[in-house]
């Protein structure tokens, strides 16, 4: 077996010495060598050339795996949101439908030139009693009473009578007991949807509410469905701490609870005394009212009182 020469057994450790893992003896040879050998010089070169081009090699393939994994890693985040936003999408979509589904059916209802309304409520905390409220509907022309009744013997504490036309700007009531009628100018005309009395903004009273309804409803109205109470099933709007029951059928509020809470407060603070939730039953009938209904009675021997809101 021959002897390796010097440079042989040198260049054997010029990947260690680069790597600088050699003892204290080799590294000193390596070294003194190194000082007179142009060959191993040239090889040592060669070595710390293919080891930068090798990290420079490593370094552009980790650098690509980096890239593949953040791409993956948008791309999952990316099919993420858009499941998400599909889903939020239809059910806004799902609520839109059943909302809007109801606004066109109240609609379709109230085309109707002849209705009768009735709703019955608490009458709050200062009142013990029912606070009911009637409005006949004939062609245009329009009678509205409200009144409390208690259940003391069936007393009833009256309100006085209103009478309206759609389109027109005045409105009389008609105050029994003092043989007088109250004409009221207001600066609106009256119109059908403003003596619904529907609960806002489920139901809204002008076009800016019915563009937010169609559109923001959806957005902050809570829907279900029960049948517990009425023997048919029917849809629950939940708008914050205020509920209504809506009929599937025709789109009608069955009942309202909590748009109208009073509170009285102790005087001079914050501090509750008593409360009392805003509870409503609504009832409707169609084609009905007869003219006599709505006829205004003859004022000929009332009193006659002015008011113009215009001026106020």
């Amino acid at each position: 077996m021959e002897k390796k020469t010097e440079c042989e057994i040198v260049q054997d450790l010029l990947l260690g010495y680069v790597d600088n893992v050699l003892n204290t003896e080799s590294k000193k040879l390596v070294e003194k060598h190194l000082l007179q050998c142009s060959n191993c010089q040239k090889r040592l070169e060669e070595i710390k050339k293919d080891i930068n081009e090798n990290a420079e090699t490593q370094k552009k393939e980790i650098d690509y795996l980096k890239k593949i994994r953040i791409k993956a890693k948008i791309k999952s985040i990316f099919f993420a949101i858009l499941i998400i936003l599909t889903i939020l999408v239809g059910y806004y979509l799902y609520k839109f439908s059943i909302l809007n589904g109801i606004s066109e059916k109240v609609s379709k209802k109230f085309e109707s030139e002849n209705f009768y309304i009735e709703t019955i409520s608490n009458a709050g905390y200062e009142e013990d009693g029912l606070f009911i409220n009637k409005v006949w509907y004939k062609d245009g022309k329009c009678k509205e009473i409200s009144y409390i009744e208690t259940e003391d013997n069936g007393i009833t504490q009256s309100f006085n009578t209103r009478y309206s036309k759609i389109g027109e700007k005045e409105k009389y009531e008609i105050v029994e007991n003092e043989k007088k009628v109250v004409k009221t100018m207001y600066p609106f005309e009256n119109t059908k949807m403003g003596i619904m009395s529907f609960p806002n903004p489920i139901f809204p009273s002008n076009v800016k509410n019915y563009m937010t309804f169609r559109l923001g409803a959806p957005f902050f109205t809570k829907i279900s469905t029960d049948n517990k109470e009425i023997g048919r099933e029917y849809y629950v709007l939940s708008l914050g701490d205020s509920k209504l029951w809506v009929d599937m059928e025709t789109g009608l509020p069955i009942m309202s609870f909590g748009y109208s809470t009073q509170t009285q407060y102790y005087k001079d603070t914050k501090i509750p005394k008593k409360s009392a939730e805003g509870i409503c039953q609504y009832k409707y009938e169609f084609d009905i009212v007869k003219d006599d209904d709505v006829q205004m009675p003859d004022f000929s021997s009332y009193t006659v009182e002015n008011i113009d809101l215009f001026d106020k």
